[in-house]
Formats: structure tokens, sequence, C-alpha cells
């Protein structure tokens, strides 16, 4: 065992092609630049799930969560797709290994999913903090007019947009940067690395939900940029489509998600200064991750989607900064999220245990391992199998429904489908991941997937209802 320290920056909804500057639009990122032109980066790394809790269940635990097959109780979670369960607790964490190695262990998040009840990703830190607030959070309580959302959207009804309004109730008292969310994760790991400056070895995971929706930095990150803009503020355009929206709103909308980005990449900057500031840098093995990323209207609409499982959405940020490496070095190689878990340990000359993944350091290194020819990543009914090639996406519960193959190398973009020109492709790949669910497709995969609802939506939902029933409307 080494006594390398580790830090884990976990960002979601952060595009891996607009950290790479690849994208078809341009974003400031100094600070994480800086940390990957001295990192190993994977550049073909994606989710074997999706979204929020599956990816971060098999980051944590180096299983994976796909396919689906847990039935837990998931009484009080909201939402609850396929794969969205507490940790199984014969699955021993990364936390719990690293502690028993004589790790201090630590969790700052303001991914409000992971701290719903029964979830257990709090397991094996010796200390954790949830920055409260994100998204439906139910935080904070109170009454909003619809005078509240007229900056927002174009129907300014609360039943219709209970996310939306949750989000406004919680950050209605911000004045200032620092107080932004994602600004307080990055400040109170600040405060934990200097808690800890004396108490190494020590591991710990910074879970940022911004750059997820909600797209609304402070907007001296986005105006002086990008220019300023008098129209509805879009700032929560999950699902929207581009035909619903006028030219100038859709580029608003990436405007609002670059200047995120930008502003991450701040918060980002602030935090690896702290590290340096208390000798700890060149002490620390830091890694950079995400989630999965996000459309901006690349096929027509805003967020992501189960059944659009484009790189776009489905592929990860993995940069792996080791003190000894120094260098930038790409690995064209495929990875995935249930990988992190043994190749962390692997760093630490820990045993990971019995896992589903793999140690991709030594790939990263040497090129010692046999890389994978192809992977799978599932997405509720979902599934897509991709190699260097192709992407096969199929509602594996029913094919004749939707099954499409895109020819990566003439189509990049994955826009055109040609599963009926290359039916002996699209095959092969069915084949795949039929061996891979060892079943015939439709499959039937055993979970159970009991729906959950938010608060704030069940009362603006009931109370819809009342006063539908009161007027005699039902």
């Amino acid at each position: 065992m080494n006594n390398y320290n580790v830090v884990v920056m976990c960002l979601d909804t952060f595009r891996w092609d607009l950290l790479n500057h690849r994208g078809p639009w341009p974003v400031s990122l100094p600070n994480l630049d800086a940390i990957r032109q001295e990192s190993v980066e994977f550049m073909n790394a994606f989710g074997e799930a999706q979204p929020t809790i599956p990816i971060r269940r098999a980051y944590f635990t180096g299983h994976r969560s796909f396919p689906w097959r847990f039935n837990y109780d998931t009484e009080g979670l909201w939402p609850t797709g396929r794969g969205w369960h507490k940790i199984p607790p014969q699955q021993t964490t990364l936390a719990e290994r690293l502690l028993d190695h004589g790790y201090h262990t630590g969790l700052i998040s303001d991914t409000y999913h992971m701290f719903k009840p029964t979830m257990n990703f709090t397991r094996g830190f010796l200390s954790y903090e949830f920055v409260r607030g994100y998204e439906s959070d139910n935080f904070r309580g109170g009454v909003l007019s619809p005078d509240a959302l007229k900056s927002f959207v174009r129907d300014p009804v609360p039943a219709n947009h209970p996310v939306l309004m949750q989000y406004l109730l919680n950050v209605r008292d911000r004045k200032d940067e620092e107080d932004w969310l994602t600004a307080q994760v990055f400040r109170r790991a600040s405060h934990w690395v200097e808690d800890h400056k004396t108490a190494e070895p020590f591991m710990l995971w910074i879970d940022s939900f911004g750059p997820h929706e909600p797209w609304d930095p402070p907007r001296s990150y986005v105006d002086p940029v990008y220019g300023k803009y008098e129209g509805i503020e879009f700032i929560y355009p999950y699902g929207m489509k581009e035909h619903q929206l006028a030219a100038d709103e859709i580029e608003r909308i990436r405007h609002l998600y670059l200047g995120y980005l930008t502003f991450v990449d701040h918060w980002v900057g602030q935090f690896t200064e702290s590290l340096k500031s208390h000798g700890l840098w060149d002490k620390t093995i830091i890694m950079i991750v995400s989630d999965h990323g996000t459309e901006l209207s690349d096929h027509g609409r805003f967020s992501k989607h189960q059944a659009h499982l484009y790189a776009h959405n489905t592929q990860l940020i993995w940069a792996i900064r080791h003190p000894a490496q120094g260098i930038r070095k790409e690995v064209p190689y495929f990875v995935q999220s249930h990988d992190l878990y043994p190749t962390i340990c692997g760093l630490l000359g820990i045993d990971s245990g019995s896992v589903a993944g793999q140690n991709v350091w030594p790939i990263g290194e040497k090129i010692q391992s046999e890389p994978r020819d192809w992977i799978i990543t599932g997405w509720g009914n979902y599934a897509s199998v991709r190699d260097v090639e192709w992407n096969y996406i199929v509602n594996f519960e029913d094919p004749s429904a939707d099954e499409r193959l895109y020819h990566l190398v003439s189509d990049p973009l994955e826009n055109v489908d040609v599963a009926q020109a290359n039916h002996r492709v699209a095959k092969k790949m069915r084949h795949r991941l039929e061996e891979f669910l060892e079943q015939s497709l439709p499959a039937k995969l055993d979970d159970v997937v009991r729906p959950g609802v938010a608060p704030i939506r069940r009362y603006y939902q009931s109370s819809v209802s009342q006063d539908k029933a009161d007027s005699g409307f039902v």
C-alpha cells in the first residue's frame, strides 16, 4: 500500500466533447485544462448504466448496475427509474474498502439523490456533508406566486413546473456567487482539506450536481462572453424540443450551459489552489469524472433521454492526474464506470476484492491489460452496444418499436440510422446484447420499479385535482 491521497471530483452532466474542446461551441475551462495537461485521460469512457444513481453505484462498488436485477424498497424515492435504488448491502463500497486500510474518507456533495431515504451512499465515509437545495430537493418550503415563474417559462402555472418551483424556493435568498450551490460544495471541500491536511492518507469524494439543470449560473459567467438577453430564461429546459423554441432562445439555453461549465471550472480552480496551499498537490491523485452528458439540441431536444444513447449523453469524463506521471497521455481504449473502484484500489496498492470492473491504470500506463472490443450501456428500457465503428441502440423489451444503428466513422454525431442497410451488423450487435443479457430479445429483466413522486409534485397535483373538483370540472 502507498500513501497517496485521492480526490475524486464528479461533475454531473458535464459533456466530454466540451471539456476536450471538440464540441461545436467554445468554452473557457482554464483550471480543468491545467489538470488535464498533467493527466492520463480516457478518451472512450462510457457509463455502463445511466443516469445519476446507477452510474454512481457502479463508481462506488465496482459492480455493474445493468442489467437491472434488484427489487428493493424505493418508498420515498423520486424518481424511481430502472436501477434507481440503494447500494446493495452485500457490496462493499470504495469508502468502506479504503477506511479499512486506514484512509480518512470524506464526501461533500449537493447531488441530493444520493441522500434520499434508503440509498446508503454515505456508507464508509468518516464524514460527509450534504449541501442542500438543488432541483427538487425538498429543502425549503413556502409559497411562490405565479409571477415568480414568468422569467423562466411561457406558462407560469405552478402545477406544470414543480421541480423549478422547488428550486426557486430553495435559492430565493441567494445574493453573492459564494451562495451558489456549486461554490458551496467546493468551498466546503477546501475546508475539509484544511481539517485533514495532517490526517493523511485521505480520500475525498466531491460530487457536484452542477452543471446539471437548472442551468442557472451567475450571469457574470454568461453575459460578458455571450451577450445580454432580454427574453425568457429557460434555465430548466429538460426535454424541451427545438421546434418549441425560437432561435435566440435555443442559443440562450446553450449559453447558460456553457457559462455554467466555466463557473464550475472556476470553483474547481479554487479547490485545487487549496490543495496546493496546504502542500498536498504532489501527494494527491486527482480524478475528474462525470456521470453523463447532455444534449444541447444536438438531436432536436435539450437534456438527456433513455432512448438517446448517443455519445453526447453516455460518454464520460475520466482524467487521472498522478503525481508520479506528470505528462498528458490519451488512452483510446474503452473503459466504463465500474472500472473506477478497482483502478483507485490498484493505484493505492489495495486489493479491490471480487468486483466486475477492472483496474485500467495499467492500460493508461503501459498498455498491459487486454482492451475491450465493445461495451454495453443500459438506460431504462434501452441499451446501447458500441464499438469503434458502430453504435447500436435498441428498446430491449420491444425491439420492434425502436432499433437503430449508427456508423460512427462516417457519422460521428450519430444522426443517420443505417440499420436497414446494414442488417448483418445490426444482427451482430444485437447478438452481443443477447449474450450479455443471457436471453433473446425482447428481454425481460428481473427488477421491479415502483413509481415515486416528489412531494412538491404530489402537492401541486392534488391541489389542481381538488381545484377542478371544487369547480365541477371533474
